[in-house]
């Protein structure tokens, strides 16, 4: 037969191979890019191939099907040609490439996914392609005789083992969605005994493979351990051996995601003084896969962070992290969690409050609550450092500090133990924008519900300093001669 065999050029060692067994068995075989000749037009070349091919192999793996390739190109004349790909085109998966990326034309027949020898078991296939006929008409003629022979009896069976065979697929994808919405869900430690279930019965399936990757990430991104019960260590032991089995056949965005996966999990291995790998290596190597990976780039300023080391470094990791516009949400958690956990790292969070807030994120009660009284109570009311206080305060333009403030905390959230340190602190903030008048009146009217409730305490003592401070110097008074 003509063979016409469209591939990544990732894999043309194996696309020779598989070449030369063709040619072996008597076949013509057109190796697409390899077969044309020097100054023909490319677009005819192939359109004549495809044309004149009995059979149209796909090596089906992430590079062929990604959009703009060669082969998607070749497929697209092929699927002119051939309104039904039954009889005519073998899909042959070479790499794990998920289902969703296949186009629905190759998946109207069945991919041919290889157990053993790749070449040997295409070679077979194509063999019982050819047994079916050699041209479309006589194809048709013989197809036709050969279903009057079988009887109604067997042709029944045949659809009844391709429905069989179809019901299987739906029922697996089924189950490995089922899986995922349960992992997202937060049942982790569930969702992975059910992808254990699903790997155990279908090993060789690369979507639930890949759909377990994704599981395990999740898990080392949501991992939560109550102390001396389960340590981290008990869940990385589970997952990262799943994480190293998928790198071989990564690449780009996939394989950045996996290798900063395994640096996170050193790095929790290192918390809890466990023997662990380096973690900024594995960062490094998911950075040469994607320069601006999120996974990396926020992990590995938190992992700073946590030995107290490189504060400018950890924050441009941070930036690259939010500019990368995946997972924004996780980036924050890494953000908040590791500059709330440090008196000098709480100003930080701030900035990125009002980063959040210019880009229109929701920041979570959680969170307000600890800035509430991490930084704006302690800063501006607890302290007493007066450059401790100023600096705060010029960790942004004061009056956009104000903005954040009020967006931060409007005063109908505020809970009725916390609303006149709430108004304290707003008057400060209505100084430092210069709104001093303004300021001076709050504070006044504070003071003055404070007195008549007889009101005593630091909330007292620091609202007459802060008048203080604020209230217009004495005139000097001249004398004269």
């Amino acid at each position: 037969m003509d063979i016409f065999v469209s591939y990544s050029s990732k894999y043309r060692d194996l696309c020779e191979r598989l070449q030369l067994a063709l040619v072996a068995e008597g076949h013509h075989c057109f190796v697409d890019r390899t077969e044309l000749e020097p100054g023909h037009p490319f677009d005819a070349e192939l359109r004549e191939a495809i044309a004149d091919c009995d059979v149209f192999i796909f090596l089906v793996s992430p590079e062929s099907v990604a959009a703009g390739s060669y082969a998607l190109a070749e497929l697209n004349l092929a699927q002119q040609r051939w309104r039904y790909p039954r009889g005519r085109v073998l899909p042959v998966v070479v790499a794990p490439t998920p289902m969703a990326s296949i186009p629905p034309y190759l998946k109207a027949v069945t991919l041919l996914q290889p157990q053993g020898e790749l070449v040997a078991e295409t070679l077979a296939a194509v063999t019982q392609m050819g047994n079916r006929g050699p041209r479309p008409l006589l194809l048709t003629v013989i197809g036709l005789a050969v279903v009057a022979a079988m009887g109604a009896g067997a042709y029944a069976y045949m659809w009844q083992q391709r429905a069989a065979e179809q019901a299987q697929q739906e029922q697996t994808a089924r189950e490995t969605a089922s899986a995922s919405e349960l992992c997202m869900s937060g049942s982790h430690a569930a969702a992975w005994n059910r992808f254990d279930e699903l790997v155990a019965r279908y090993p060789a399936d690369a979507t639930i493979q890949r759909a377990r990757e994704q599981c395990g990430m999740r898990w080392l991104r949501e991992i939560r351990v109550r102390v001396g019960e389960q340590t981290f260590a008990d869940i990385i032991k589970r997952v990262q051996p799943v994480l190293v089995a998928g790198l071989p056949d990564a690449t780009g965005q996939r394989s950045a995601d996996l290798f900063a996966h395994l640096g996170w999990a050193d790095y929790l291995l290192t918390r809890e003084g466990a023997t662990a790998g380096d973690p900024a290596a594995q960062f490094q190597r998911a950075i040469k896969d994607e320069p601006d990976n999120v996974y990396a780039h926020a992990m590995w300023g938190r992992h700073l962070w946590w030995f107290r080391e490189r504060d400018a470094e950890a924050r441009r990791h941070f930036e690259r992290a939010v500019a990368s516009g995946r997972d924004r949400e996780f980036v924050r958690s890494l953000q908040f969690g590791g500059s709330l956990s440090r008196a000098e790292l709480t100003p930080y969070a701030v900035i990125v409050a009002n980063d959040m807030r210019l880009a229109g994120e929701v920041i979570s009660d959680p969170v307000r609550s600890r800035l509430w009284s991490m930084a704006y109570r302690s800063y501006l009311f607890s302290i007493d450092n007066l450059e401790a206080r100023s600096r705060f305060l010029a960790i942004l333009p004061p009056d956009v500090h104000l903005t954040t403030f009020d967006w931060l905390f409007p005063q109908s959230a505020m809970r009725p133990d916390d609303l006149r340190t709430w108004r304290y602190v707003r008057a400060v903030l209505l100084a430092n924008a210069g709104e001093t008048a303004k300021a001076r009146t709050e504070l006044e009217t504070l003071l003055s519900e404070l007195n008549a409730d007889k009101a005593d305490g630091r909330i007292v003592d620091q609202t007459r300093r802060m008048l203080a401070e604020l209230s217009p110097a004495p005139k000097r008074s001249t004398s004269r001669r």
